[in-house]
């Protein structure tokens, strides 16, 4: 008869640190939390940054557009008033002239 062979069990070694390294990747995780929760953080103030300053930056551009549009109705005075000087100055040249012989016939009046 053949004879079973007894099988040894080993037995598996124990984890003597098991609850050491449980606790050291508990605070490992713990860790990782606060500094996610940091990022979060850093984050949303980042963003609210970045709304600020789109929120600025939109400010500024209609601020530009009202002061090109007041620009614009400057310069169509301007061009009004140029014109109306323009006018004016002839109008003054006429007199000039008008003066100049009105003061001829006078000085020739006066000699006879």
């Amino acid at each position: 008869m053949k004879q079973k062979k007894k099988r040894v069990v080993k037995a598996k070694p124990k984890k003597k640190s098991g609850k050491k390294e449980a606790g050291m990747l508990k605070e490992a995780l713990i860790d990782i939390n606060k500094e996610i929760s940091f990022l979060n953080k850093q984050r949303r103030g980042l963003n609210s940054q970045i709304k600020d300053v789109d929120f600025s930056m939109n400010n500024s551009r209609e601020t530009e557009k009202r002061l090109q549009q007041r620009i614009a109705r400057l310069l169509e005075k301007e061009a009004a008033l140029k014109e109306k000087k323009k006018r004016i100055s002839q109008k003054q040249e006429g007199l000039v002239e008008k003066l100049s012989k009105i003061q001829k016939i006078k000085f020739e009046l006066g000699e006879v």
